[in-house]
């Protein structure tokens, strides 16, 4: 039989083909030889630790306890540090003149000693900031062993599939490797090898061979990666490169607490729950499966992980797992400020489809999701749409900002609350610390598992006893940074003080004895030009350090008009701001830019607006421009750049200025924030100290106008902690006509009438003060006739809604003009039926000044704006509280509509209790 081929062509093919087996079966064993390089290299990057920490240790530690070692003579003989007696035998420190061969053995055991505690405390953390020869070999190790993944088991499955079918047609194609043992085969054998030939070069052209060799090529090319190129790597992926170490020595990271703090019981229940993460297109932490587990578990839980640590990942995760064993149907209730960023988070780390079920389409939103499926994300007050039939039952419904449901009695708590009768399971979500708010911990357990709750309601007094955390453990799970992230950057806090210029002084002093506190507290920020800012001055330098070190930045204002006045002076450096006014969607969009943006450019954005919510770890410099009176805020602040997945040390800088009340107030708040980090987690008392209140403020203002007034030489006066009582007082002998005039005169009069045209459909946007903390008051109130209601006004001569029928005044003033109508005798011109003032005042007016006065953030600016402007008076609140209370009293018509508890609640109709114990003092 002829053949079609030489023996040569068979010999070189058959050699081709082991050669190529060889190298796949080499290439399938690399992962073992790699992860040996990791421990390897990581034990190299511990011992360099261990060696710098040690040649920083005097001798002298070894007389800690008094134990009477001649120091001076090691000392004398080059053993300075605790290195150098680490690496000297017994028999050489014996040979030193003083040290006998029994002190020099007791010498090494306690260097051991030492070496071995200080081992133990040394923890893996990676930055690009930090880089080194160690951790560069380190992050080169990860960065290879991470990308040759994918070769390695793409090598194993193709040796899977061609191994044993390749190794046969070897064999039987062998007889024609050799002319001689061709020409004695028989018939069937040289048939055999033919087709063996055939078939093995028909392989090679199927694309067998480019694959292989692809991935053989792959491998050999991966660990000449440049040092750049594996930094760059770790950058983009980081989560992952945290992984690896953890899945090979979880104790690299100081995190092998493989329970993650439960009880044993629930713990091994939980290890043995299964996880189906198909669909999930992100890397999940050790730590953030195990919660998915727990959760999974459970099946109605509150999660309650500190900030930073992933918890909306792993909610999608756990709809991911739910999805692929058969759920359709998921629901997340969120504030509306994040709902976009939920949408966006849900879509890049799954294929799970978000529906928004919020603003002007919700009705056919839901509709929609209740057909197809899908996580139907809404918000708190939309849940009220929710019409479900009490049949219809859904997967899962997760509960973000859970606390946002802790009062029973408000709208959406209840509305919440029904929600979650329809739901199979339930997660509820909170990064706020419930240990030291016991009373919410357990209205919200009650949703969640009624049983639990019952059997710690009894013991909420001991909350941070393991009793109780054991009791909760099947319900309540919380994880702390410090705990699971070790690995994280360095934080690293700058106080900046600035000093001010003379221009700078005379403001911020006369802003205090002007009693412009909002303005005091603006100190630098204030002066018209910022080119004579010190503050601004300070931030330009930090701005142009952070571009000449490749970074991005982000800056927080509590304050509107500072956040305007950076934007004219950083100019192109800036993207559009972040305020209360700017919709959840445009954050993102903002962010999103931000992301792309190159070195030095600059976010800005309120402290309230930007400082919940939002990833933005882009930014590695956070700098705020003044110091807030809750260190919380600040916190969450900077939590949006130092969370999981930031891969440089993220520096904060906080401006301050000398001399002045950001002196005082940052003093105050390090007393205060050395008490929280003691006892967080584990004091009432030490949460509701955290803050900075009026009282203490006024007390802060006090020693400033007395110190100031020394300054000038300028007697001090006796004044109590509320500067505007005087003030208040003598408005309210006005009449309502006088307080009207009064008004026009302090914020002069309105530009623009209050609706475009006479249909009065449209109010003239124009007309609005919101910004600037000021409400905008009809005179002709007292006639019952309110621009507010488009057919009350249209009911009216258009004349009542022109420019010169408007007046502008803060909520206290406001108050005032209500209080001054309701009290002074009706009209004669007013409406039938109705009664002019009181209603604004009870309805409206008192629900917002309760709720500034219990310190809630409001989601509008203008609210906020307008708390401040009023935040110090918190006295000449209750003053005239009181006078209303004593109009409705006295008024048969006011006191069947009106309670006293009426008078201190908020929106949510909660009724205040220090507010409502003040109304009732004498």
């Amino acid at each position: 039989m002829t053949k079609s081929f030489t023996s040569k062509e068979a010999k070189n093919l058959s050699k081709y083909y082991n050669e190529l087996l060889n190298a796949l079966k080499k290439a399938s064993t690399l992962e073992d030889r790699l992860k040996n390089n990791i421990i390897k290299v990581a034990d190299e990057y511990i011992a360099q630790e261990l060696l710098s920490i040690l040649k920083s240790v005097p001798v002298d530690e070894l007389n800690r306890d008094k134990r009477g070692i001649r120091v001076k003579a090691l000392i004398d003989h080059g053993y300075t540090s605790m290195a150098d007696l680490y690496s000297a035998s017994v028999y050489s420190l014996a040979s030193v003149r003083g040290i006998s061969e029994d002190t020099a053995f007791t010498i090494k055991r306690l260097t051991k000693g030492y070496v071995q505690k200080t081992r133990a405390e040394i923890r893996i953390k990676l930055s690009s900031d930090n880089k080194n020869a160690k951790s560069t070999a380190l992050v080169k190790a990860i960065s290879v062993y991470k990308n040759s993944s994918q070769c390695i088991k793409q090598s194993e499955e193709l040796l899977l599939k061609y191994n044993l079918y390749i190794s046969n047609e070897i064999l039987a194609l062998k007889p024609a490797t050799n002319r001689l043992q061709w020409l004695f085969s028989s018939k069937a054998t040289k048939t055999k090898a033919t087709d063996a030939y055939n078939n093995l070069t028909k392989l090679l052209n199927s694309g067998y061979k480019t694959h292989a060799e692809n991935i053989l090529i792959s491998l050999k090319k991966l660990p000449n990666i440049s040092e750049n190129m594996a930094w760059a790597d770790f950058s983009s992926n980081n989560v992952q490169f945290y992984n690896i170490l953890e899945e090979i020595n979880p104790g690299y990271l100081g995190n092998d607490d493989a329970m993650y703090g439960l009880p044993i019981d629930i713990a091994k229940e939980v290890q043995d729950e299964c996880f189906f993460p198909d669909g999930l297109k992100c890397s999940l932490r050790r730590y953030q499966e195990w919660g998915v587990k727990y959760i999974l578990h459970q099946e109605r839980v509150l999660l309650g992980d500190e900030m930073g640590l992933g918890k909306t990942v792993q909610a999608i995760a756990t709809m991911v797992s739910l999805k692929n064993v058969g759920a359709t149907h998921f629901v997340v209730v969120c504030p509306a400020s994040v709902i976009t960023n939920w949408c966006r988070e849900i879509t890049k780390h799954s294929r799970l489809c978000a529906i928004k079920v919020y603003g002007s389409y919700k009705e056919s939103a839901l509709q929609s999701w209740m057909q197809t499926g899908g996580v139907a994300v809404t918000t708190y007050e939309t849940t009220a749409s929710f019409k479900l039939d009490k049949n219809f039952k859904f997967d899962l419904l997760i509960v973000d900002e859970a606390h946002y449901i802790k009062n029973p009695d408000a709208n959406r708590s209840k509305n919440t609350r029904i929600l979650c009768e329809h739901a199979k399971r339930l997660l509820f979500m909170t990064g706020t610390a419930l240990e030291n708010r016991v009373e919410e911990m357990i209205s919200l357990i009650s949703i969640l598992q009624p049983k639990v709750a019952q059997q710690v309601q009894d013991l909420a007094f001991m909350s941070t006893a393991p009793q109780f955390r054991n009791k909760i453990a099947p319900v309540y799970y919380r994880r702390k940074r410090e705990d699971v992230l070790t690995e994280l950057p360095e934080l690293i806090e700058n106080e900046d003080w600035c000093s001010m210029t003379s221009e700078e002084e005379q403001i911020y002093e006369d802003a205090i004895l002007e009693k412009h506190y909002t303005e005091a507290r603006r100190v630098s920020w204030n002066i018209d030009d910022l080119e004579n800012s010190s503050k601004a001055n300070r931030l330009r330098e930090i701005i142009e350090e952070a571009e000449l070190e490749d970074r991005k930045i982000i800056v927080f204002s509590f304050f509107l008009d500072t956040i305007r006045k950076l934007s004219l002076f950083l100019g192109d450096r800036c993207l559009n701001p972040i305020n209360g006014s700017v919709s959840p969607q445009r954050r993102q969009e903002i962010i999103d830019e931000f992301d792309k943006s190159p070195a030095g450019t600059v976010l800005l954005s309120q402290i309230q607006s930007g400082g919940t919510g939002l990833n933005i770890q882009s930014a590695s410099v956070v700098v705020i421009c003044e110091p807030q009176f809750k260190p919380s805020i600040e916190n969450q602040a900077i939590s949006r750049a130092y969370r999981m997945g930031q891969a440089r040390n993220v520096i904060v800088h906080r401006l301050l200025c000398e001399d002045t009340i950001d002196e005082k107030i940052t003093d105050l708040l390090k007393q205060k924030q050395a008490i929280f980090d003691a006892f967080a987690d584990k004091s009432v008392a030490a949460q509701q100290s955290i803050e900075i209140d009026d009282k203490t403020f006024g007390d802060i203002i006090k020693e400033e106008i007395d110190r100031i007034n020394e300054k000038r030489g300028i007697k001090p006066e006796s004044s109590s902690i509320n500067r505007n009582g005087d003030y208040y007082n003598s408005l309210m002998r006005m009449t309502y006509k006088q307080l009207v005039e009064h008004l026009l005169s302090k914020y002069g009069k309105a530009q623009y009438d209050y609706f475009i045209n006479e249909s009065c459909k449209s109010k003239n946007l124009k007309v609005s003060r919101a910004k600037e903390g000021l409400e905008c008051h009809h005179i002709d109130e007292d006639k019952a006739i309110r621009l507010s209601n488009s057919q009350d006004a249209l009911n009216n001569p258009f004349g009542y809604q022109k420019a010169d029928r408007l007046v502008y005044c803060n909520y206290l003033e406001h108050l005032l003009l209500h209080i001054k109508i309701a009290e002074e005798p009706r009209n004669i011109h007013a409406n039938k039926n109705e009664l002019p003032g009181i209603g604004g005042a009870v309805n409206y007016i008192v629900k917002d000044l309760n709720g500034f006065y219990n310190n809630e953030i409001s989601s509008h600016e203008s609210k906020n704006i307008a708390a401040s402007i009023v935040e110090n008076d918190y006295d000449s609140y209750i003053f005239m509280l009181k006078r209303l209370w004593s109009i409705i009293k006295n008024n048969p018509e006011y006191n069947t509509l009106y309670s006293k508890e009426d008078l201190a609640r908020n929106w949510d109709g909660i009724v205040i209790t220090k507010i409502f114990k003040d109304l009732n003092s004498t």
